[in-house]
């Protein structure tokens, strides 16, 4: 059977671009629980599972030189084969990416060895049309070696995946902010009643027409109102660092978009300035 626990990730987002190419900077969970939670992503870095996950999910032969896209493809696929990612609620480990640090100069990467040669792009044709992440492209444009075996499962459909998380695959966009849905626990308590009553993972047969976006603005929508009373406060009180941390909130609710409160915002800041 599919056991409901197969791997553990941090919060992320993902964004596409035009040449396909997903990116996932990790984010901390937030959720006021000890317990696991639900994610929608997958990460190479920090995966643990049953061994049939590996059977049934193996990493794919054909994608030589593949950097950016073995994490969306092994979750997507895992994703249709019935598996749903959960991470610890908290971040516990962390990886140092940040290309100009010193302590990562003169580490080798792989693709050092490429040599001139267009694999990686290949292989990225190949990943991209087995997830049905590139409608666009022809069949004849890409490798189709195995692609039963390293191609999508049986139990859900990709489809709803993409809906689900707000990623259209077709104009290459994502909904913003998804990390609101995810790490705020809203996409665990949404889809957590659902669970299969033998605990093989999420029945998504009754989300077919959820709204990830209209999920992410009333969260928005919360944390805009909390930061506002903040803002206030701060302002009434005259207290400088108070209102710059109240800004930084309304920044990442994106109180500035919201009709009216871009003068509260620069109100704000004038103050600021003024009690610096």
């Amino acid at each position: 059977g599919y056991r409901r626990h197969n791997s553990y990730k941090n919060a992320t987002t993902t964004t596409i671009n035009n040449d396909n190419d997903q990116h996932q900077p990790t984010t901390l969970t937030t959720t006021k629980t000890t317990a696991a939670v639900r994610q929608p992503f997958w990460a190479a870095g920090m995966s643990f599972s049953r061994g049939h996950f590996l059977v049934r999910v193996p990493y794919d032969c054909c994608l030589p030189l593949l950097f950016q896209g073995e994490e969306i493809s092994i979750g997507i696929r895992g994703w249709t084969h019935g598996y749903d990612p959960y991470a610890p609620h908290t971040s516990v480990i962390f990886h140092e990416y940040a290309v100009n640090s010193r302590r990562r100069k003169g580490i080798h990467t792989f693709w050092e060895n490429a040599h001139g040669s267009n694999s990686a792009q290949k292989a990225m044709r190949r990943m991209v049309a087995l997830i049905k992440m590139a409608p666009e492209l022809s069949p004849s444009s890409y490798d189709h070696q195995d692609e039963a075996k390293y191609g999508l499962g049986a139990k859900r459909p990709v489809e709803l995946f993409y809906k689900l998380f707000g990623m259209d695959v077709r104009r290459k966009s994502m909904v913003p902010e998804l990390c609101k849905f995810v790490k705020s626990g809203i996409m665990h308590k949404t889809f957590s009643p659902a669970l299969r009553a033998d605990g093989m993972g999420i029945d998504y047969s009754g989300f077919e027409d959820f709204d990830v976006a209209a999920a992410i603005e009333e969260e928005l929508n919360r944390m805009r109102a909390i930061a506002e009373t903040h803002i206030r406060g701060a302002m009434e009180k005259k207290r400088p660092n108070n209102i710059r941390a109240a800004l930084d909130e309304a920044k990442r609710s994106r109180m500035e978009a919201v009709p009216g409160k871009k003068e509260l915002l620069d109100e704000a800041r004038k103050l600021m300035n003024e009690l610096s």
